[in-house]
């Protein structure tokens, strides 16, 4: 396993970066003044521009930290199992995940990271019974944030991703399956331990990743990010999962669109809806219409009626079944009103 590397700027960070994640599913890196964990809180999406060369559909911002009280693995001292962060925006999860480390802990705190595609195919060596119900068979995976619904290994956005909770679901004979074979592959778990300014860029959908208990203040700024880029899967898994698809959805011919999206099944939407649903959020989050209406090269009205066509489709998509109110659907009504 190569070192961390010291960030050279944009001319060939990006690329290298892209390299390591390929090659091993991760990276370890000191950045510049541009990419200290101060800037990853204040600016996470000019940060992750700056990280990966590329402005990004969308990112999420959370700070990893024991506090009082807390009972999530994010706000806790607690060992965290190994897991993939499975919330879901237009249908997929996060491309990457991005973990700047503001304070190391005193004492443990290791991120521990498990390669998904090897683990892949060691259970289908193994067990094929197991393999094929990975790709195959529709379960409630059950987060934090809410239940992820579909195969456990499936097309997302058009992209493959391995999902995977902390906790074993009570009576999912399949999780305490893959559970066995991930307890089993404890001597491929890679254990890193970060630095003040390091940061971690791991591929989300290919990686399981956990942490070690620690003593002492730990802090984290962790950054979900949603990209155009698709980082490369085993073609045989692609084709599995396409071939699981494709069959799913000539089942479902005529089912609302947000329930194929939810399922995995939707192609996802056009990459001019997200960028306007990309600016509406950063518009909604306080960045100054005039600056976005500059960097985005549309007129600053534009950039208000793509604001009041995305809470409109939102109320309306709020406003029904739970089965239009989501993420998926309001970039679908966005990109059609935009376009009137």
């Amino acid at each position: 396993m190569s070192e961390r590397w010291i960030w050279p700027g944009p001319e060939g960070g990006p690329a290298r970066l892209f390299d390591e994640l390929a090659a091993r599913g991760f990276s370890v890196l000191r950045g510049d003044a541009a990419l200290a964990p101060e800037e990853a809180a204040r600016a996470p999406w000019s940060f992750a521009e700056r990280l990966l060369g590329a402005r990004p559909i969308l990112v999420e911002r959370q700070p990893i930290k024991a506090v009082p009280g807390g009972r999530s693995f994010a706000a806790s001292s607690a060992a965290a199992p190994l897991h993939t962060d499975s919330q879901c925006f237009a249908g997929a999860p996060p491309a990457v995940q991005i973990m700047a480390c503001v304070r190391p802990a005193e004492r443990g705190g290791g991120c521990l990271l498990l390669d998904g595609w090897p683990l892949l195919s060691a259970i289908e060596r193994a067990d094929p019974e197991l393999f094929r119900a990975l790709f195959t068979v529709y379960r409630r995976i059950p987060f934090v944030f809410g239940d992820f619904f579909g195969p456990t290994v499936s097309l997302r956005g058009g992209a493959l991703a391995l999902t995977h909770a902390p906790v074993v679901p009570p009576g999912d004979g399949i999780a305490a399956r893959l559970a066995r074979f991930v307890e089993a592959s404890r001597r491929e778990v890679i254990e890193l331990s970060l630095g003040p300014a390091d940061i971690l860029v791991v591929d989300n959908r290919r990686m399981l990743h956990g942490r070690r208990a620690f003593e002492g203040a730990r802090e984290f700024v962790r950054l979900l990010v949603w990209t155009e880029a698709r980082l490369p899967s085993p073609p045989a898994y692609d084709a599995l999962a396409a071939e699981v698809a494709g069959a799913a959805a000539r089942r479902l011919t005529g089912a609302p669109r947000a329930t194929r999206r939810r399922l995995g099944l939707g192609a996802p939407p056009p990459p001019e809806a997200r960028r306007r649903l990309g600016l509406v959020l950063e518009m909604l989050r306080g960045v100054p219409p005039g600056v976005l209406a500059a960097r985005a090269g549309i007129p600053e009205p534009e950039l208000y009626r793509l604001r009041d066509a995305a809470l409109a489709a939102a109320e309306e998509a709020l406003s029904g079944d739970a089965e239009g109110a989501d993420d998926g659907a309001l970039a679908e009504a966005l990109g059609r009103m935009s376009r009137g």
